[in-house]
């Protein structure tokens, strides 16, 4: 007797290898379950949920179908997604690489962004998509994107960036295996602390096709099993001002001159 799929209980990740069988969670779906790269929406979940408060205000600058809105919705977050390429009323137009938005105005920033031209998000020659990590068009692109990450996140702040490797094996005689990940984590490094690296299972049905398995055997080269999430913070260059809550887990991060030293409570 078949059984109706069942999606597991929704909890926060505990290591750095996140496996939730589901491009969804609970009864509804965020997102587009027909949209082409759609971010898994438990994530997004569970970035806010360690990184954000009820109320914070988030951005995804490369918004897809709208997977981030919809978990900002559930979660009581302040969300704001563009697209080149929107494909929803809510979400604005705008390029990744010129948001319009105030400098610090952004207490999270989520983005999944193409993984060089292993996928077609639209036919706009802007579109960043377009560009093939190939040549170094690419990157500087994503230079362009880091850099206004970095000019809209409020210092003291998180990002995190959702990516895979690319390997192009239809060019004729001619493949070539991309590590985009490394490349961007090297070009996050520059404004950003590193917070973590987290390696996300991808369950995606083409990897247990018949064909593709085949086709890979035959080729000797790897299908992508998995996604790199980078984690990472933005710190302060002046004295943090007083009264200003800290966001979780934010004492996470490394302190010089050793641990605090403990309060003295006086009568």
């Amino acid at each position: 007797m078949n059984r109706p799929h069942r999606k597991p209980m929704l909890r926060l990740q505990p290591t750095t290898l996140w496996d939730y069988p589901s491009q969804h969670y609970g009864d509804d779906v965020q997102g587009d379950p027909n949209y082409r790269g759609a971010t898994p929406s438990y994530i997004i979940w569970n970035l806010l949920q360690r990184y954000t408060e009820p109320r914070a205000a988030v951005v995804d600058p490369c918004c897809g179908s709208g997977t981030t809105l919809d978990v900002c919705r559930d979660t009581d977050r302040r969300a704001r997604g563009f697209d080149i390429n929107p494909q929803r009323e809510d979400i604005e137009y705008a390029d990744a690489r010129k948001l319009p938005l105030r400098n610090n105005s952004a207490d999270f920033v989520f983005i999944d962004p193409p993984y060089s031209t292993h996928l077609e998000y639209s036919d706009d020659p802007a579109c960043i998509g377009q560009l093939s990590a190939i040549s170094g068009e690419y990157y500087r692109a994503m230079e362009k994107v880091i850099a206004e990450i970095n000019r809209i996140l409020k210092p003291r702040r998180y990002m995190a960036m959702y990516v895979s490797d690319s390997y192009e094996h239809n060019r004729g005689k001619q493949r070539a295996f991309h590590p985009i990940g490394f490349e961007l984590f090297q070009r996050l490094r520059k404004p950003f602390v590193p917070v973590d690296v987290i390696s996300v299972v991808r369950h995606n049905k083409t990897l247990e096709l018949g064909n593709y398995r085949r086709s890979a055997e035959e080729g000797n080269y790897y299908l992508r099993g998995f996604n790199y999430l980078f984690i990472m913070y933005k710190a302060a260059s002046a004295p943090k001002p007083r009264g200003e809550k800290k966001p979780p887990h934010a004492n996470r991060q490394p302190r010089k001159g050793g641990p605090r030293k403990k309060r003295t409570h006086r009568n």
